[in-house]
């Protein structure tokens, strides 16, 4: 059913006080109980300062409690939600500071990668449920085939703001850096692994088809060293035991 014209203009105008807290605005609604509007208003802000704070925690930690309040009041006031939902809200939040927050980036060039970081743990947890393939596990490490966690993600970011507090983090730290994030298939716990390009390789082996130890080998290397050997054999075990390797090919 179509809202008349009229009904369309005072629901935007509402919309529109709620967001900006403008006055002028008032003069135009309706009906309007304007102390109610106000502690609407104040509500709603709430609502998305929770969602916000509880979502960024290590942002909001960092930015201390005023500063984030007038960044969350700027993106309140400034952009039009698009989501219905409130837990996805979060996502327009770090949209909006990436693409409108430059005097914030230019003196924090890492918050980027740290909105990045922090929304993809709430991204992966809320995620819809993958197909788990079937698998053993236990299996014998260097001949029975690696079934890869198809929960996973694997993030390239600029600052290392997954094993660095942002108080902590200096401009000589800008470089390359890989973590991935894969939600554990009985807890649901979203586990966050730093990896080096090694292993970035590995995992993107496993991804396309499941292998084997010499397989990983073979394909990665044209010599294997020892230490080679090694270092594969310590990643895959340490993703077994956290399951972002999830066990053997049945």
């Amino acid at each position: 059913m179509l809202l008349k014209s009229s009904t369309y203009q005072q629901q935007s105008l509402l919309a529109e006080f709620t967001r900006t807290g403008n006055e002028e605005i008032l003069k135009q609604l309706k009906g309007i109980n304007h102390k109610g509007i106000k502690y609407y208003r104040h509500l709603i802000f709430n609502i998305i300062q929770d969602g916000i704070t509880n979502a960024y925690p290590i942002l909001t930690d960092f930015l201390g409690e005023q500063e984030m309040n007038n960044l969350i009041h700027r993106f309140f006031s400034n952009h039009r939600c698009q989501t219905y939902q409130v837990w996805q809200m979060p996502k327009e939040f770090k949209e909006y500071v990436i693409k409108h927050e430059s005097n914030l980036i230019e003196t924090y060039p890492f918050i980027p990668d740290l909105l990045l970081f922090e929304w993809m743990e709430i991204e992966l947890f809320m995620m819809e449920d993958d197909e788990i393939p079937k698998y053993q596990p236990t299996g014998n490490i260097l001949k029975d085939k690696l079934v890869l966690n198809p929960e996973i993600q694997i993030l390239s970011m600029q600052y290392p703001v997954h094993i660095k507090h942002p108080k902590l983090i200096k401009n000589n730290d800008k470089g390359i850096y890989f973590v991935v994030l894969h939600r554990h298939p009985e807890t649901k716990e979203i586990i966050f692994t730093n990896i080096d390009t090694l292993s970035l390789k590995i995992i993107e082996l496993l991804y396309n088809e499941e292998k084997n130890f010499d397989d990983l080998l073979n394909t990665i290397f044209e010599k294997t060293s020892l230490k080679n050997k090694n270092e594969l054999k310590k990643f895959i075990r340490n993703a077994l035991e956290t399951k972002m390797i999830l066990g053997f090919k049945h």
